[in-house]
This record gives C-alpha cells, sequence and structure tokens, in this order.
C-alpha cells in the first residue's frame, strides 16, 4: 500500500464509525414513530387545590406583556386566589416593567451589567428566589415566557399532576401563530412532533420528558432544592432535566396541558435560534454529557441514554453536516481521478476496503484501476440518492404523523388544510436547522431577541374527540414513596443545617 492507501483506509474507518454513531443516535427516533400509534394518556381529573406562582422572566418586552399579563390574571380556568402573576424585568431599557405592573403582576426588577449574564437563566434565579422569599404559599411553580400564552385550562390540568404525585410536569407545546407564514409552521411542527410522538411515547414506557422552558412546571420542594433556580447555562431548559434527573426527579408529560408559543416567523429569527441552541446544546453536551450516560450505566434506565441522545444530536449534526461532505467530496474527487487514469490508490485499497468493486474479468492493472474508480463513483451516486430519498420521505411522514395524529388539538380538519406546505418542505427545515446548529457549535453566543407578532396570536379552540376509552397516567406508589423518602432525607439535612448555624 502506497501513502494515499493508508491515508485514505484510515480516513475510510473514521468514516464508518462516524456512520455508527449517526445510526445509533437515529435508534431513539426510529422507536418513537414504529409505535406512534399509541394513545395520549390524560391524568385524572382533581379540583382546584395547589397554589401556583406564575413567573415571566422579561427583556424589553413592552409588546406582548401586557396581554400576557392580563390573559393570565383573566382568563384562567382557575380560582384566582390560588395563583400570582410575576414579572422579572431583565436589563429592560423599554417600558416592560411599567406595563407589567399596570397590568396587574407583581414586577422584580433586575439590573444586571454582566454581559455574560444576558441570557434568561439570570431573570429567572433572580425571580424565583423573590418568590421563595415573598410568597410563603406558593406550592407550585410556572415558567412561562413573555410571548407565550397558557391554555385557560393549563393551571388545571397541572394541578391534575401535581396531586397525583408529579413534582416536575411538561405541557404540549403549540403555535399561536401557526399559519402565520412557513417558518412559523416549520417551527410549530417541530415541537408537535416532540409533544405528540415522543413524549407520548416516553410517558407510555414510564420514561422522563425532556423540559422546555414554556410552561415548566415544579413543585416548591424543586424550588427551595435549586435555591430558586441553579442552571445558569444558555441551554437552562435542557441542563434543568439533567440536573434533576441527576437529583432522583423525572419530568412527566401532561398533554392537555398547551402552552401556545409565538414561533419565528422570519428566516432571520429562525436562524438566530437554531444558532442559539445550537451553541448552547452543543456545549451542554460536551460538559455534562457524562453525567447522563454515567447514571445510565448506574441504573441500567433507557430513559438516562434517551436524554443524553436527545441532545446528541446536536454534535451528530455537526457530523452530517461537516465530516461526511467533507470526507464524501474529497472521495469523489479520488475516485474520479482513478477513473479517469490518475491513480491515486492502488488495488490494496479496494481489497481492503471495496472489494466488491474489483472486476476480476480484467487483467491489465491500470485499466482495472481504472474500472475501481468508476465503480466506486457509481456506488457512491446511488448511496448518496438512497440517503437523500430516504432521509426526505422519513422527514414528511415525521411531520404528517404528528401533525393528523393532534390535527384537533390544533384547531384544524381533517384536510390539514394551511399545513401541507409546512409538512412537505419539513426536509428544508430539517437541512437548516443542521446548518445552523453547526454554526452555532463554532460560534460565540449571541441572545437576539426575535420580532413579535402579536397581531397574528389565534389561539385554535381544541377540537372535541370521541376516543371509545380514556387512556389514563398514574405514577407507581413506589416511585411516590421513593419522592417521599427524597423529601425526608432533604429536610433532615436542612435541620441539621439550621441546628449547626444555631
Amino acid at each position: 500500500m502506497n501513502a494515499a492507501d493508508i491515508i485514505f483506509a484510515i480516513l475510510f474507518y473514521i468514516n464508518s464509525v462516524m456512520v455508527a454513531i449517526v445510526t445509533i443516535s437515529f435508534i431513539p427516533q426510529f422507536l418513537f414513530y414504529l409505535f406512534f400509534f399509541l394513545k395520549r394518556r390524560h391524568w385524572k381529573e382533581h379540583s382546584p387545590e395547589k397554589k401556583f406562582a406564575i413567573l415571566v422572566p422579561a427583556h424589553n418586552e413592552e409588546e406582548v406583556i401586557e396581554e400576557t399579563v392580563r390573559h393570565l390574571l383573566e382568563d384562567m380556568n382557575y380560582p384566582k386566589e390560588l395563583y400570582k402573576v410575576y414579572v422579572c424585568a431583565h436589563n429592560c431599557t423599554d417600558r416592560t416593567a411599567e406595563i407589567a405592573r399596570k397590568a396587574g403582576a407583581t414586577v422584580f426588577e433586575l439590573n444586571d451589567p454582566d454581559p455574560s449574564h444576558a441570557v434568561v437563566a439570570y431573570p429567572l434565579q433572580h425571580g424565583f428566589r423573590e418568590i421563595l422569599r415573598m410568597d410563603k404559599e406558593a406550592e407550585v411553580f410556572v415558567r412561562i415566557d413573555a410571548d407565550n400564552i397558557l391554555h385557560p385550562d393549563y393551571l388545571r390540568h397541572m394541578n391534575n399532576s401535581v396531586l397525583e404525585g408529579a413534582k416536575i410536569v411538561r405541557g404540549y407545546e403549540a403555535a399561536y401563530n401557526l399559519k402565520q407564514n412557513l417558518w412559523s409552521r416549520q417551527c410549530a411542527i417541530f415541537y408537535f412532533k416532540d409533544s405528540r410522538i415522543q413524549n407520548t411515547f416516553r410517558q407510555a414506557v414510564n420514561g422522563t420528558a425532556m423540559t422546555p422552558g414554556p410552561g415548566l412546571t415544579f413543585v416548591r420542594e424543586v424550588a427551595e432544592l435549586m435555591d430558586g433556580w441553579d442552571c445558569m447555562t444558555a441551554a437552562e431548559d435542557a441542563e434543568f432535566c439533567w440536573r434533576r434527573l441527576e437529583d432522583g426527579y423525572k419530568c412527566y408529560f401532561n398533554t392537555d396541558a398547551i402552552v401556545y408559543e409565538d414561533q419565528p416567523s422570519s428566516f432571520k429569527d429562525t436562524f438566530n435560534r437554531l444558532v442559539r441552541l445550537g451553541h448552547s446544546l452543543n456545549k451542554l453536551f460536551f460538559t455534562d454529557g457524562w453525567r447522563m450516560l454515567k447514571m445510565f450505566f448506574k441504573t441500567g434506565k433507557p430513559m438516562y441514554l434517551d436524554m443524553l441522545l436527545q441532545i446528541a444530536f446536536n454534535p451528530v449534526s455537526v457530523i452530517c453536516f461537516v465530516w461526511f461532505p467533507i470526507y464524501y467530496i474529497a472521495y469523489a474527487i479520488v475516485m474520479l481521478m482513478q477513473g479517469a487514469g490518475v491513480h491515486v490508490l492502488s488495488l490494496a485499497y479496494f481489497e481492503l476496503t471495496a472489494p466488491d468493486v474489483i472486476n476480476s474479468s480484467i487483467t491489465d492493472s491500470f485499466s482495472r484501476l481504472s474500472a475501481c474508480g468508476n465503480q466506486s463513483m457509481v456506488n457512491l451516486l446511488i448511496m448518496a440518492a438512497q440517503v437523500i430519498v430516504t432521509l426526505y420521505l422519513f422527514c414528511v411522514f415525521q411531520s404528517f404523523i404528528a401533525v393528523f395524529l393532534d390535527r384537533k388539538k390544533q384547531g384544524l380538519d381533517d384536510s390539514l388544510k394551511g399545513m401541507w406546505t409546512g409538512i412537505l418542505l419539513s426536509p428544508i427545515y430539517s437541512f437548516v436547522y443542521g446548518i445552523c446548529n453547526c454554526w452555532g457549535a463554532v460560534t460565540a453566543l449571541r441572545w437576539k431577541v426575535a420580532a413579535r407578532n402579536p397581531s397574528h396570536r389565534e389561539i385554535r379552540p381544541v377540537l372535541p374527540e370521541s376516543p371509545k376509552k380514556t387512556w389514563y397516567f398514574t405514577i407507581s406508589e413506589k416511585e411516590k414513596a421513593r419522592y417521599e423518602k427524597m423529601a425526608a432525607r432533604r429536610r433532615a439535612r436542612l435541620m441539621k443545617k439550621a441546628a449547626r448555624k444555631a
């Protein structure tokens, strides 16, 4: 073997490892959509009982904060005396604090000149700490963003989950500007797939859900454990999930608790959001990913590996959009040269990596090497076409299934009118997502506020369904007992700490 043979043989085996990594990362996706027919599980109904504290972190949100606060205070189907609304105005240079206060919220103002603190984690930490200090009756904490709208029954459904024993709960993410344009539809479909397909499967197998920011709900016990909030990276919601898993908590999914988000409505805003996610999630994977791997080997529970692979899609997309293009373009160039008679590689390389391209009927070594190059190029083109078509069809299938199964939840009819362009072009969004993720992985974090779309707020009513049977989700008594033991140990530690101080 010559030097070129050795180099390309090494690259061949490195590429084989990369293909294996990407394949493994797709296993959860295969399972999610193999069992797409799983029924939604609901939580048993309870009377309103828990007292909620809703925190809205806000940075220059005067355009939307008034309607968000007024909706919370006036439109929720939950006793008004059982919840309070708080806003943490973070480094605001507009009238966010003033408008929120006039709308009826209790407002905390946080002025923090440190540029590294220009992320949502800091107003969350300040706001939840203040609520813990001043609102001793608050039992359940909810975090939403300034551009979010909670379904009127959101607190009622979260009350059901908490009374059934859940400590951390996430809701169903939808979009209130669903049909504004192609970009808002694409972003919304991304979250439909997560809520309807992935988390329905996880709930069915008693796994854990990945915690999002909008609508994240947790009990006071968890807030006190964090001293308000302890996840300070730009990926604070994913970090929260991983940290709480380490603490022994799971995040449960409530499919009936809908939170409507203002989805990006332009390529610029979509690009900025995806780049930010790419930067923060790639960083989280490489700094904290080992913790999920350790928990998986320690407990043997697949949910830890699932959470790791969920974030691993970000570095995996770097492999897909950086390594594969570079490797296969270089490979194609060499094979074109080989077929044209410029023999960069010897027969030993093909005998080692691709014996199927060697034509034994050709006796002339020069012609044989050229034939190997031509056949390898043909095989590469066939493989590329197969991969592109398969990924396109799978992506469209994912989007169609997610939208169709939850069409009534989105207020859509059976024809999915207005959603077909989003479904058929969803592979393009996935491509853009991959490119943005790669760019975010190699650039510094820049937090840019997206354009708000208050004029496109349209909460489409959930259409009634008539299931033959209602499936309920219940937390096992064993799991409830484990939570009680965790709480008892924590109370004992706090009592010892207080005794030492005394």
